[in-house]
C-alpha cells in the first residue's frame, strides 16, 4: 500500500533522509518515531507528495513518485487523511463547516454531505458542537474536528503529524483511542510522534528515524 524505496531527501539543500526503505501494508497502525528535526514529519510530506524524493521512489497505492503527474497528485490526496499538530481548522467556519469542506471540494453536494458529517462527527464524539467555531473549542476538540475532516472521505490511511503534541495527557489519550478505533474499524493510520507514553500504552510497529536514517 506504501512503499519507500531508497528514499533520499532534500530540504532547501539539506539532506533530511537517506537511503529509508519501508512498507505500511493494508490496516497497520504504524508510528515513526525520532528525535526533533530527524526527519519523521519528512516522510508524511512524501507519502502525500508535497515532496518529491531526490533519490529514490515512493509508491502509493497506483501512485509512484517517479510517474505523478502534478493533476493526480489532489487526487491521490482525497485519499488520504493528514492530521497535524497544529490542528489547521478554518477559524471562520464552524465545526460542521470544516469538516463540510473536504468533501466539498471533491464534489459531494446536498443530503450526503450533511449525512457524511454528522457521522463522523457523532465518531469523535462532537455532534452536539457542530455550530460552534474553533476558538470556542478546546485544543482536544480541535484537533478531534481535525480528524473528523481527515476521515470523512474514507481515506484508506490517516497520517498523523504529532496530533497529541500540543495537549495534555487526558487529550492525548482521547486521540489515540479515536485513532484505535478508526484502525480497528480498518483504516491504515502512520503517526509520527516522539512521546514515549504513547508508544508504551498503545503498542504498535515503530520505524524508528534518526539523522536521517532508520535506527533499525
Amino acid at each position: 500500500m506504501i512503499e519507500f524505496y531508497n528514499v533520499s531527501a532534500d530540504i532547501d539543500g539539506r539532506n533530511i533522509l537517506r537511503d529509508i526503505s519501508f512498507r505500511i501494508v493494508q490496516g497497520e497502525f504504524a508510528y515513526i518515531t525520532g528525535p526533533s528535526g530527524a526527519g519523521k514529519s519528512t516522510v508524511l510530506r512524501l507519502i502525500y507528495m508535497d515532496l518529491i524524493p531526490n533519490e529514490g521512489m515512493v509508491i502509493i497505492d497506483k501512485y509512484s513518485s517517479a510517474k505523478i503527474k502534478n493533476k493526480e497528485i489532489p487526487i491521490l490526496r482525497r485519499r488520504l487523511g493528514v492530521i497535524f499538530q497544529d490542528f489547521k481548522l478554518l477559524p471562520d467556519r464552524n465545526v460542521y463547516d470544516n469538516v463540510a469542506f473536504a468533501l466539498r471540494v471533491t464534489g459531494v453536494k446536498g443530503a450526503a454531505v450533511k449525512r457524511k458529517v454528522l457521522r463522523v462527527l457523532a465518531e469523535v464524539n462532537l455532534g452536539h458542537k457542530r455550530n460552534r467555531f474553533p476558538v470556542e473549542l478546546s485544543g482536544g476538540e480541535q484537533q478531534r474536528v481535525a480528524i473528523a475532516r481527515a476521515i470523512v472521505n474514507n481515506p484508506f490511511i490517516v497520517l498523523a503529524d504529532e496530533p497529541s503534541g500540543n495537549l495534555d495527557e487526558q487529550a492525548s489519550f482521547e486521540i489515540l483511542n479515536i485513532l484505535e478505533k478508526i484502525n480497528r474499524q480498518g483504516t491504515a493510520v502512520l503517526m509520527a510522534t516522539h512521546d514515549n507514553t504513547i508508544l508504551k500504552r498503545y503498542p504498535h510497529r515503530v520505524i524508528k528515524i534518526k539523522e536521517g536514517l532508520l535506527n533499525k
